[in-house]
């Protein structure tokens, strides 16, 4: 009875909103649409639809999160629904609010970052850095895609252009960049880029400003990435939790994984070729390119965090570590 009642209560929460915005199209599409209620429209996609969500899920177990994601929602259907001589205070929206939304998010992340960052260090878990405290903000005040998305822009900026402070390992704390390919391979990416500018160049001597410049601010902004990256994989090293008896994998800002220690069925010393179809999995988002020297075996399968948010499974994982003996010495002593 009690499995119906929330039945029929979830179709409303997602009902209700879905049908206004179908109810939307079809009056847009239909032959009653006339360009003076193209501001009302969008009215009713921005404001109106997250409002009634809003009202419907304030008393339910779901996160208020979830209407900046209606939100820009009713940004994207609307985009593709009116017709672009329409869309003036739609391209209004998108020229100042949104900016200012992100900006106005951004800025409450790096204030709540410094609150959860001082809640830290007051418990001394060190093991969490600066892209995990604001993974864990991110996702405390966004819905989870998007907090990865945010989290990852965040870091990026971070770590490609301040935190220049040398970083002193501890004990416990192991690097996976120093005698590796990874730095190799995300170098020869950075060497494409560089070439790639030489050609946008050119283009803007040969009268494509336009296309040039579009082209030179993304492979500006893909510079900094590759930088940031590699930034991180020295900022960012494998911990080992003796005390919780937790395993940190990292790879800079493009990967993380928390492994319980009792988790661990076996530890293969190993430099072996992995197969493409092989239940191995490399924990590196750049896979085989960037080499491995050992394997973790699971006992079941867990969920690991990539680029921008995005989720991978693996019951064995491949993965570098420049000091493998010592780190597979703690391990063992540790478990």
């Amino acid at each position: 009875m009690q499995n119906t009642i929330n039945l029929r209560s979830n179709l409303v929460v997602f009902g209700l909103p879905l049908l206004m915005i179908l109810s939307l199209v079809m009056l847009v599409k239909s032959s009653f649409f006339i360009p003076k209620i193209s501001s009302f429209v969008v009215i009713d996609f921005l404001i109106t639809i997250p409002l009634v969500y809003f009202l419907l899920i304030r008393k339910k177990n779901i996160s208020n999160k979830t209407v900046f994601s209606v939100f820009m929602l009713g940004v994207l259907i609307a985009s593709f629904t009116l017709p672009k001589e329409n869309q003036q205070l739609l391209n209004t929206v998108k020229t100042f609010l949104i900016p200012i939304v992100e900006i106005g998010i951004i800025a409450f992340i790096i204030v709540k970052g410094r609150s959860v960052a001082k809640k830290i260090n007051e418990i001394n878990d060190y093991s969490l850095d600066f892209f995990d405290v604001i993974n864990k903000v991110c996702k405390e005040i966004l819905p989870s895609k998007i907090a990865g998305i945010f989290a990852s822009e965040i870091a990026m900026i971070y770590y490609g252009l301040f935190n220049w402070k040398k970083k002193e390992l501890k004990k416990n704390e192991f690097t996976y960049h120093k005698d590796g390919m990874a730095v190799s391979v995300i170098l020869g990416f950075l060497l494409v880029v560089v070439v790639e500018m030489f050609v946008t160049h050119s283009m803007m001597k040969s009268g494509n400003v336009r296309v040039s410049l579009i082209l030179a601010t993304l492979s500006g902004y893909t510079i900094l990435q590759i930088l940031a990256t590699l930034r991180s994989l020295v900022k960012r090293p494998i911990v080992i939790d003796v005390d919780n008896k937790e395993l940190y994998l990292k790879f800079g800002i493009l990967a993380n994984a928390k492994i319980s220690l009792h988790q661990i069925e076996n530890i293969e010393l190993s430099t072996k070729e992995i197969p493409e179809k092989s239940s191995i999995k490399f924990f590196s988002p750049i896979g085989s390119a960037g080499g491995h020297n050992l394997i973790l075996h699971l006992k079941e399968e867990i969920k690991f965090n990539s680029f921008y948010g995005f989720t991978k499974k693996a019951t064995s994982l491949a993965i570098f570590v420049d000091s493998r003996d010592a780190f597979v010495k703690m391990l063992n002593n540790t478990k």
